[in-house]
């Protein structure tokens, strides 16, 4: 992946992209998977949205942390997205090509877009409640849960008392419940 790099002109341009790659490589490498559910392909995907992101590397470097992570994450969610749409078009052709009945597969599809849409919703509703948080909840929850940091490591990077993080990643977590309109206490009661 590094080699890729080296056809960036720009010295500082070329350490901010790998930084970003290194830094940032287990999440999108998560992130792929989850919408591809095929290990086989994710760093070809990662690769191709590391090509689409060398010409905006100035837009990068003006978004702030969770901004800059978003548009990566987004930025190779389209191209994970576009890959399955692809593979989804091959199947559907073989599949057509080997039987007459291709009425039987497009429930599956039909099933399988609503979910993605619903996700896509969801993910959506969760951004913008991240961003109303406070950056302290946002970094929090961020490093809790997006990068699965235990507490000793959130502690160190936000200099916070190791000892004091489960009860502020629980606080920002029920701030953003409260956010998306959803009291997370009351269904706990139930």
């Amino acid at each position: 992946m590094l080699s890729l790099f080296l056809t960036i002109s720009d010295e500082s341009d070329r350490e901010f992209l790998t930084n970003l790659y290194e830094q940032y490589y287990p999440l999108l490498k998560y992130k792929a998977y989850e919408i591809t559910h095929d290990y086989g392909i994710v760093e070809d995907l990662i690769q191709e949205a590391f090509l689409k992101l060398i010409p905006k590397i100035p837009l990068l470097r003006s978004l702030a942390c969770y901004k800059m992570i978003s548009y990566l994450v987004y930025t190779l969610r389209n191209v994970s997205i576009d890959y399955v749409r692809k593979r989804n078009r091959r199947s559907k052709r073989a599949y057509a090509s080997s039987t007459d009945n291709v009425a039987d597969q497009l429930p599956d599809l039909l099933a399988a877009t609503e979910e993605n849409y619903m996700r896509q919703e969801r993910f959506e509703e969760l951004a913008q409640a991240l961003l109303q948080l406070p950056e302290k909840d946002r970094n929090l929850l961020f490093y809790k849960y997006n990068m699965e940091m235990d507490d000793r490591e959130i502690a160190e990077l936000l200099e916070i008392p190791a000892q004091h993080v489960r009860q502020y990643v629980s606080r920002a977590r029920e701030r953003a419940f409260r956010i998306l309109g959803g009291d997370h206490r009351h269904d706990k009661e139930k």
